[in-house]
């Protein structure tokens, strides 16, 4: 496990409690609309293996929301945890429980075309099998993160970069 995972953690809850002050002062700032934030959709993830390393491709599909700032991220844990995540999503927060997330500084916000997109890549992994997830959350849906499918990647080894999921 990496240590750099709780400060990953950290980073995410305070940029997450950042931006939600942003969010707090401009919702202010901002005349009120009589219509509901739209809902928010899970991203689009691709995950390439490359020896010990993932590439992994995050498109966020939503419409940038100046009130309900979107943006999506992805974690890479030990596939073997799985039922956990599925069981208890928010066991990823817990420090040491992902292999690899996205930073919080870097995570893809929404653009007016419904259409951003960042590649990321892992730092070396150990050989095994990895469950890569993607998220989307807004301010006002942190607890509840609309999240993709699993795709389940093997690293290194002699079947690395076979590849399950979509």
């Amino acid at each position: 496990m990496q240590t750099g995972t709780t400060r990953g953690m950290k980073r995410l809850a305070g940029g997450a409690a950042l931006a939600a002050a942003a969010a707090a002062t401009v919702a202010m700032t901002m005349p009120a609309t009589a219509s509901a934030a739209p809902e928010v959709q899970p991203p689009t993830v691709v995950t390439a293996v490359d020896g010990n390393t993932l590439g992994i491709t995050v498109t966020n599909p939503n419409v940038l929301n100046l009130l309900d700032a979107q943006s999506c991220g992805a974690v890479a844990f030990d596939a073997t945890k799985l039922p956990a995540v599925l069981a208890d999503p928010t066991v990823v927060l817990e420090p040491g429980f992902v292999a690899w997330a996205t930073n919080p500084i870097e995570r893809v916000v929404a653009n007016a075309a419904g259409n951003a997109v960042k590649t990321f890549t892992t730092p070396e992994l150990p050989d095994g099998a990895y469950a890569v997830l993607g998220e989307c959350l807004s301010l006002t849906t942190v607890a509840n993160p609309q999240t993709t499918l699993p795709q389940i990647v093997l690293v290194g080894g002699p079947l690395g970069g076979v590849q399950f999921g979509s």
